[in-house]
């Protein structure tokens, strides 16, 4: 099986507002994701703060499972944690909820790269990498995460630095899929919101 986690709880400062919730040509950020996600996999956990909690499980297609973060530190490492004790995928994709271009296709893809590995992690060419759109097998990335955590460390490359054998995938080997790289947009800025929804009405 295959599972995602998608985190729907950060505080979104540049925004001036929660963003899971943040309409995209009519549709909150959170359910675009959920919606993509769901065409490439078996199980998706959406994680969030108590107090998102209500507004969110609203919103949400039937059948999505919301899962609360309960640590008062501030660390995508604790929204993983929390998502992966509550799906059984063997394999699963980490992601924010905020990628409103995000494509299955994309997702199926990097899955089959992660098999026989415990991560698959897309990287750009000056070296940067994409840790939350990304495939980790469930069990060694929980154990690393919460070893991290244990440890005071918070960044997701905490956790990354601690698996065994991680697979750097290209970004160039994906445009096969996604030929303009547009899963890894987000929207952090109300100027990024007016950005995708230009993209959007192109498409459209």
């Amino acid at each position: 099986m295959r599972g995602a986690i998608v985190l729907a709880g950060g505080p979104a400062r540049r925004m001036g507002r929660a963003k899971p919730l943040i309409p995209v040509a009519g549709v909150p950020l959170v359910v675009r994701v959920v919606r993509a996600v769901r065409k490439a996999v078996d199980e998706v956990v959406v994680v969030t703060k108590a107090a998102q909690a209500p507004d969110i499980r609203e919103v949400l297609p039937e059948g999505v499972t919301l899962q609360m973060d309960s640590r008062r530190i501030q660390s995508p490492l604790v929204g993983f944690v929390a998502g992966a004790d509550a799906i059984g995928s063997e394999y699963l994709v980490f992601l924010p909820c905020d990628l409103p271009l995000l494509s299955p296709e994309l997702l199926t893809a990097l899955f089959a790269k992660a098999e026989g590995h415990d991560a698959a992690i897309p990287r750009w060419p000056d070296g940067r990498i994409e840790p939350m759109v990304a495939v980790y097998l469930r069990s060694p990335a929980r154990d690393t995460a919460l070893e991290a955590l244990e440890a005071g460390d918070r960044a997701n490359t905490d956790l990354i630095r601690r698996l065994l054998d991680v697979a750097y995938i290209p970004v160039e080997e994906l445009r096969a899929v996604d030929p303009g790289l547009d899963s890894f947009v987000n929207v952090n800025t109300p100027e990024d919101l007016k950005a995708v929804e230009r993209r959007l009405r192109r498409r459209a």
